[in-house]
């Protein structure tokens, strides 16, 4: 077993590690920021860790490559404006104030 492998094998457990406990979380908390934390956590820990274990490999084709980095570009870039906007959503529902 070569250490690209080893290292491509232990960011592939942590980012499906990762995606379990995100995934236990919105399952397990009761409050709706909480959850919204767990999942905004899901979209961004695990995908990272999935794509540096996908990028350690290495791929034959530089269009992979370049559209596994454009993805997890959006996932980064998007994540956090789609939370927000779902928090002060939830926030405005809760307290009755209408937009």
């Amino acid at each position: 077993m070569s250490a690209t492998t080893v290292v491509a094998d232990t960011l592939l457990g942590a980012g499906v590690l990762a995606e379990i406990v995100c995934c236990a979380g919105v399952l397990w908390m009761r409050d709706v920021f909480d959850r919204l934390h767990f999942a905004a956590a899901g979209t961004t820990v695990g995908p990272v860790l999935l794509a540096a274990a996908v990028l350690v490999t290495g791929t034959s084709a530089t269009s992979a490559t370049v559209e596994l980095i454009a993805a997890l570009f959006l996932l980064l870039l998007l994540n956090p404006v789609l939370t927000h906007a779902t928090g002060r959503a939830f926030r405005r529902l809760s307290s009755g104030r209408q937009p």
